[in-house]
This record gives C-alpha cells, sequence and structure tokens, in this order.
C-alpha cells in the first residue's frame, strides 16, 4: 500500500510520455562472505567481586547466571559470525551471562516479532535493528536509555573511547541529547571507478567534483563512438541503477536531502540539481540504464567508467574483472557533487530494551563486549563490512592489504554521513530510488518527480 500511490502517480506520468528504454534489473545484494582464522577469546583469570553499578540500580551479583536474548535480521554468514561470537562471550564473561541469538530472517521479520512481543509474546533483552526502527521503538517506550550505562564509570565508555568512534557513526543513535543505541556495523554505497582506463583516457586522478567526473565519463563514452559500430555509441560513462541509497548519496553530493526540521521535504533545489546533473548526463550519453547484465560485468568490459555498488558488492566487482580476464586497476570513490564528496553510511546498531536493571546491565555488557576494538576488527575481516570503530583500523593492516577497495571505503570513514531519522524514512527510501530511476528513464522534469514525492509521501503518512 505504502508503495501503490506513488506507483499509481508514476504510472499516470508513463502514459503521457515516450519512451524506449529497456529497465535496468537491479543487482544482488547477498552478503559475500569473507573467510579468515577466528581469534580465540581469552576466559576470565578471576572473578570479580560483588559491586554496585554507580546509577543503574543493580549489583552485579544479580548477574549471575542470567540468560538473555539478542533478536536479530541478519541472515548468512552474519548471523552465523554473530551467534558465535554470542557463544564465546557466553563462555568467557565474568559473570556467567549467556547470550541466546535469535534471527527473525530480516528486517521486517524482526519489526513483526517486536510487535508480537510489544503485544504479549515477550520481548528480548537486547536487538540488532536500523536507527529508524529505533525511533519507532522509542516511541512505544519499549528502549532503554543508553547514556547512563554509556557514562557509568565501571562499565561505561571513556571520552577516548567515545572518540574513537567516527562522528557520522556516532551521531545516527542520537536524538538530540538522548541516545537510543550504539552502532554495531556499517555499509556504504560508494562508485566503482576504473583507475587503469581513466589513465589511458587522459585522467591521472579521480574525480573531484561534479565537472571533473561529467568530463570523465564524457570522455569514456567518446571512446566508444570512434568506431564504425553505431550500436555501441551509449557504452563508456556512467551506468544508472535505481538503488535508493545511490540516489541519496547524489542528493547528498549536491547539498540536498529528503528532509528538515523534522519533515520530509523533497522540494529543494539542491535535489532538483542532482537529479537534472544525472538527467543532463544520460542526454548527452555519458550516463546510461543497463538490460540484462549487472553493472558489474559491464564495468569489466570497459562499457562503463563508472558503476555504483556497496561493500559487499565489492568481491562481486572482483570475480567479473577475473572472467572478463581483465587486470584493470579499479578504486571506490565517494559520490562528487558541486558542493562536496558525499558517502551516506547505513546499518543496524545495538538496542538495549526495558526489561529489568539486571537484565539491561547485562544486555550492556554484551555490547561493550561486541563494540571492542578487537571484536570490531573481527567483524570487518569475517563479513566485509566497516568497523565502528577507528582504532579497529589499526589492527586490519593484512586484511587491508589484500583487500585494497575496501581499504579505500574504510579510509572513508571520517567523512560519512548520516541519513534522515525520521521514522518514514523506508518509505521515503523506496520512493527516492523509484522516483529517480522513472525520471532518468524518461526525462521526466526533476521538479515534477520531487513534488509527486512529497505529495505521496504526506498523504501516507496522513493515514
Amino acid at each position: 500500500m505504502r508503495r501503490l500511490l506513488f506507483t499509481l502517480t508514476l504510472t499516470t506520468l508513463l502514459l503521457t510520455a515516450c519512451a524506449t528504454d529497456i529497465i535496468y534489473l537491479p543487482v544482488n545484494t547477498a552478503t559475500v562472505e569473507v573467510t579468515h582464522p577466528t581469534p580465540t577469546t581469552s576466559p576470565p583469570t578471576s572473578t570479580p567481586e560483588p559491586t554496585k553499578a554507580p546509577d543503574l540500580g543493580v549489583s552485579t551479583e544479580a548477574l549471575r547466571g542470567l540468560t538473555i536474548s539478542l533478536w536479530h535480521g541478519l541472515d548468512g554468514s552474519q548471523a552465523q559470525l554473530l551467534a558465535q561470537m554470542a557463544a564465546e562471550f557466553s563462555l568467557s564473561n565474568a559473570w556467567g551471562i549467556t547470550v541466546n541469538v535469535n534471527s527473525q530472517g530480516n528486517l521486517s521479520g524482526l519489526a513483526q516479532a517486536i510487535r508480537n512481543g510489544k503485544n504479549g509474546q515477550g520481548l528480548p533483552e537486547l536487538a540488532l535493528a536500523l536507527p529508524e526502527q529505533a525511533q519507532a521503538w522509542d516511541e512505544d517506550a519499549l528502549l532503554a536509555e543508553i547514556n547512563p550505562y554509556l557514562e557509568n564509570p565501571e562499565f561505561g565508555f571513556s571520552k577516548q573511547e567515545i572518540n574513537d568512534f567516527p562522528a557520522g557513526l556516532w551521531r545516527q543513535d542520537a536524538i538530540e541529547n538522548r541516545r537510543l543505541g550504539l552502532p554495531a556495523t556499517r555499509s556504504t554505497r560508494l562508485l566503482f571507478y576504473n583507475q587503469s582506463w581513466a589513465r589511458q583516457l587522459g585522467f591521472e586522478n579521480p574525480p573531484q567534483t561534479a565537472a571533473e567526473f561529467r568530463e570523465q565519463v564524457c570522455a569514456a563514452n567518446a571512446s566508444w563512438k570512434t568506431d564504425v559500430d553505431e550500436t555501441n555509441d551509449g557504452y563508456g560513462g556512467l551506468v544508472l541503477d535505481n538503488d535508493p541509497w545511490t540516489a541519496y548519496s547524489w542528493l547528498k553530493a549536491f547539498g540536498g536531502d529528503v528532509s528538515a526540521n523534522a519533515a520530509f521535504d523533497f522540494v529543494r533545489p539542491e535535489n532538483e540539481a542532482a537529479l537534472t546533473f544525472l538527467q543532463e548526463l544520460r542526454t548527452a550519453g555519458c550516463a546510461w540504464l543497463t538490460p540484462g547484465l549487472t553493472p558489474f560485468a559491464h564495468f569489466a568490459a570497459r562499457r562503463a567508467l563508472v558503476v555504483s555498488g556497496n561493500l559487499s558488492e565489492i568481491t562481486a566487482q572482483n570475480a567479473a574483472l577475473r572472467a572478463a580476464g581483465s587486470a584493470d586497476q579499479w578504486t571506490v570513490l565517494p559520490f562528487p557533487g558541486s558542493q562536496e564528496r558525499a558517502v551516506v553510511t547505513y546499518g543496524p546498531s545495538f538496542l538495549v530494551l526495558r526489561t529489568s536493571p539486571a537484565r539491561q546491565l547485562a544486555g550492556w555488557l554484551f555490547v561493550r563486549w561486541a563494540l571492542s576494538p578487537e571484536n570490531q576488527a573481527r567483524w570487518a575481516r569475517e563479513s566485509g563490512f566497516l568497523p565502528v570503530r577507528a582504532s579497529a583500523l589499526g589492527l586490519l593492516a593484512s586484511f587491508r592489504s589484500v583487500n585494497p577497495q575496501w581499504a579505500a571505503a574504510a579510509d572513508l570513514m571520517p567523512q560519512m554521513s548520516n541519513y534522515s531519522q525520521l521514522a518514514g524514512w523506508p518509505l521515503a527510501r523506496q520512493m527516492l530510488g523509484d522516483g529517480f530511476y522513472t525520471a532518468l528513464m524518461l526525462n521526466l522534469p526533476a521538479e515534477t518527480v520531487l513534488i509527486e514525492m512529497q505529495k505521496t509521501i504526506e498523504e501516507v503518512l496522513e493515514q
């Protein structure tokens, strides 16, 4: 129902426009497993004496033998890794706390499980969920405030440890002076850029601005127009896609966004500038929509100088290059715009739910353990996603050396920015991806599409 109104609106626009393009099929975004030796966790050498945790209203004696639950929406190798880490904590922590991990299949399944739990079926002590999910659950008073644990002199984080979290990641779980959770792991959407081909085209350095980006992708397109085959004249530049994070990253690069003053605001000059920039690239032949094959195959065959992808797709891109027999060097870049170079980060956070003082503290102790630099480095090695602490990067020298594109993404962590924290963000995000792609496919006026997005989200959220 949420997407229906917007789809109907765009259908009206479709009926009044002429188009012969083949619709681009979205790529597979499954998580790629990276296997590395698993470090061991040493058991404690002694059991600490019971103490009263200041301001937390519970003695550590009450923690002994507790069993708590952690619900999440991960799958595949990430779910296995989280379960393994929870088992290791359960065997090694000083208080005898056991953490049972329960996968709800995906984030939608997690949201439904929390709804069921709220309605009487019982809630876990911990959840691994998106910041926008945390906001919705906070409105239902399901979450424990994190600051008392964070600031606790015995069990909290020092100022130095807090500063170890990049600012863009740290802000994602905060509402004014309140903190709903702590970042657990993060991914990002980036541009995949063929350095070898760019150098042959005469460009020694990656583009830093929108103008430089246009120059390079148009040069790549022009190189395909030098033969007698006119059917390939559209190749070479940027491959356009319908991923919402791609669209949002372009908005941010041009100084735009979809929200302001705690409300959605699609109709902004910066947003129009971003969409118009992409439309102009396509009109000039410097950006194109691709049928059938994934963008990675086009990138490997030099039919595209630039494609977009997330961290889990780096392995897929390298596999496509090997399959094509290509020795091209490539890297990842932020989205270049008129205002900045945008890198938007997203991913789940640890949330502590309201249960009892002892169970909440037990959950917090697992969170603190999981967020240690050593465990964050391990998570990055085995999942391929980014750690959420800068110090963890110093423990990943070997991993960085054999994963240069991942290393380039990790180097961008200080620049990573937030996305809208409004509860309606999942709807806004999907509308953004669909709306941008439709506008590009049909060359619809940018302002018209943005206005329709604004009308649709206001109508849906009023219901």
